[in-house]
């Protein structure tokens, strides 16, 4: 069995070097202790730090430069670091770990952390800490994102794909504002790659796409569903206003090819509108279905055109 020194410096040794991020306050939020790993996370000055709020040592974004301690920010309130540490010392709770994200003046920029976070209460002589342990998890996090991002585009035309729209469509459906499809078909898209190659037949998509992103709104979404066909989702949307845009889309496009290209590419669509009461209850399987129907009548109507409820308009 250690003896008492020893085993003090041992606990000490353990508590400067854990691979997971350890901070120590007494029951005025002073910090009393903090470890290595906290140290290279914030760039904090060892020497600099006890006796200090947390949010002050750590650099909170909301009170940096203020000459405010930590709780007296405009977001002190909503604060979940302080709200996992509250927790624990008041309620004598053990936290356990949750993420959460707040912002910070690291180096002197501003940088947004993400950690997994736990708290516990200690008690000894009669005085009450709080202990705090960080993880970072911000570039996994970031990764994370990112690989989902990436998950989500089609990599020959940058747009959503296929499974990003199906995901978009769905979220769309349960929306209060209505929503108009549109799905969209190049015309004779494989006698441009007999005919001129497949570079050029993937250039052609990528004209279309420059055509559709440029001629609509931020809040439109653009994905291609498979091979040159296209999916056009307008939250809010009434048939008309749909219409319109992809008649600008048309214009855009058929010029492009034939500047670039020396040909006139087109394409054909298909438009569905759905009202919210409508909407209700409706399978996606059933939305795509309609308009793909309305696109397949703008085919047979002799392409460049666009087909809603039996009606068909060409493109100009």
């Amino acid at each position: 069995m250690l003896n008492d020194n020893i085993s003090a410096h041992l606990f000490q040794a353990v508590f400067e070097n854990s691979p997971v991020g350890l901070v120590v306050v007494n029951g005025d939020m002073l910090l009393q202790s903090m470890n290595n790993y906290m140290f290279t996370t914030f760039h904090i000055d060892s020497e600099d730090f006890r006796e200090r709020m947390l949010g002050n040592a750590l650099r909170c974004s909301d009170i940096y430069l203020t000459g405010k301690n930590c709780g007296e920010g405009d977001h002190c309130k909503d604060c979940s670091l302080r709200k996992v540490l509250n927790t624990a010392m008041m309620e004598g709770i053990n936290v356990p770990e949750t993420v959460v994200e707040h912002d910070f003046i690291i180096d002197g920029n501003n940088r947004k952390k993400r950690f997994k976070v736990s708290a516990s209460r200690v008690v000894t002589d009669n005085e009450i800490f709080g202990v705090l342990s960080f993880v970072d998890i911000t570039t996994q996090m970031e990764y994370e994102k990112l690989l989902k991002s990436q998950l989500s585009i089609d990599a020959a035309t940058g747009l959503l794909n296929k499974y990003a729209l199906i995901n978009s469509l769905k979220n769309l459906a349960g929306g209060k504002n209505g929503l108009t499809v549109a799905m969209i078909d190049i015309d004779n898209f494989k006698s441009v790659n007999d005919q001129y190659g497949h570079l050029t037949g993937d250039r052609v998509l990528n004209l279309f796409c420059s055509a559709a992103l440029t001629n609509t709104r931020k809040q439109d979404m653009i994905g291609r569903f498979g091979g040159d066909e296209f999916m056009l989702l307008f939250p809010g949307t009434v048939t008309w206003l749909a219409i319109k845009t992809l008649q600008r889309i048309s214009t855009s496009f058929r010029t492009a090819c034939m500047n670039e290209l020396g040909c006139s590419s087109t394409f054909s669509a298909g438009v569905a509108e759905f009202l919210t009461e409508n909407i209700a209850g409706m399978s996606v399987d059933a939305i795509i279905t309609e308009a793909d129907e309305n696109l397949y009548a703008s085919k047979k109507a002799g392409k460049n055109r666009v087909t809603v409820s039996e009606i068909s308009q060409i493109f100009k």
